[in-house]
């Protein structure tokens, strides 16, 4: 009878611990999302830790626990931004050459940064992983984007249809590094030229070192 109540109250408190965890990721997610649309919506440097807070209607505690201060969060928005790629690559004809999809992905990002995130947003984005001088969840090679990009690229090259004589790794690094450089470059002009359309002719130039009739 005892051992019986014993494994009651465990499933019990396992049960308890399970919705807990749900109820805080939840609360971490719903954080996440309410400061994405603050920084769009009054800028990263105007937005508080109490704004966010307020708008989403939990406690400090609620807020701390998850997140140490507002510069912590840019760590978490990555996932904001692989949700929005993966939808728009699940939504894409796999039929297409991989260097069709490639360009239509760098397009996405590009066209979605420049509608969806504030350059000063993108600045701070880019000085935290400077001045942590390592690789988090942006510069991560386990994001899914960077992955994603490998993918395609390996694909591209068993399919001929991408130039073999250069690895997976290092295509993959040019075009992420391309596509940062426009990126810092619109943060750093203040999001005064289109980021999608000059994103869009610079991936076209590299698209086309990239095919594989282009190796001699």
């Amino acid at each position: 009878m005892c051992e019986w109540k014993a494994s009651k109250n465990q499933g019990e408190m396992g049960e308890k611990m399970a919705k807990n965890e749900a109820k805080g990721e939840e609360l971490k997610q719903q954080i996440i999302e309410t400061a994405w649309g603050l920084f769009w919506e009054k800028g990263y440097e105007k937005t508080t830790v109490n704004d966010i807070i307020e708008a989403v209607g939990t406690s400090k505690g609620g807020f701390y626990y998850h997140f140490s201060a507002k510069e912590d969060l840019l760590n978490a928005l990555y996932s904001v931004f692989d949700r929005e790629y993966k939808k728009f690559y699940e939504n894409m004809d796999k039929a297409l050459p991989s260097l069709v999809q490639l360009k239509l992905l760098s397009q996405y990002v590009s066209y979605f940064i420049e509608g969806n995130v504030s350059s000063d947003l993108l600045a701070a984005l880019y000085q935290s992983q400077l001045v942590k001088k390592c690789q988090e969840c942006f510069l991560s090679p386990d994001r899914y984007y960077i992955r994603l990009v490998k993918k395609i690229i390996a694909e591209g090259q068993e399919k001929e249809e991408i130039r073999r004589d250069i690895s997976v790794e290092d295509l993959s690094h040019h075009v992420l590094v391309l596509e940062r450089g426009i990126i810092m470059d619109w943060c750093v002009q203040n999001g005064n030229f289109s980021l999608g359309y000059y994103g869009t002719k610079s991936f076209d130039l590299y698209i086309e070192f990239m095919k594989a009739e282009n190796v001699r």
